[in-house]
C-alpha cells in the first residue's frame, strides 16, 4: 500500500478553508511558529476518503 504522500499530486486540494474573521485570542511565541508552510499531501477529497477507507 502506498503512503498518502506517495499519492500526492501537485495542485490537488480536497478543501480550501476560508479565512476567518475572528482574531486569535492568544499570541504564540515566535519559536512555536512555522518558518515555512506545512508539507501536506495534495489529494482530492475522494482520494483522501479512499486512502483512509483502505486503511480501515
Amino acid at each position: 500500500m502506498k503512503l498518502i504522500f506517495d499519492k500526492s499530486v501537485p495542485g490537488r486540494q480536497a478543501v480550501r478553508p476560508t479565512c476567518s474573521d475572528i482574531d486569535t485570542p492568544v499570541e504564540l511565541a515566535p519559536h512555536l511558529l512555522r518558518d515555512r508552510p506545512a508539507e501536506l499531501p495534495e489529494l482530492s477529497e475522494l482520494d483522501v476518503v479512499r486512502h483512509f477507507t483502505a486503511l480501515s
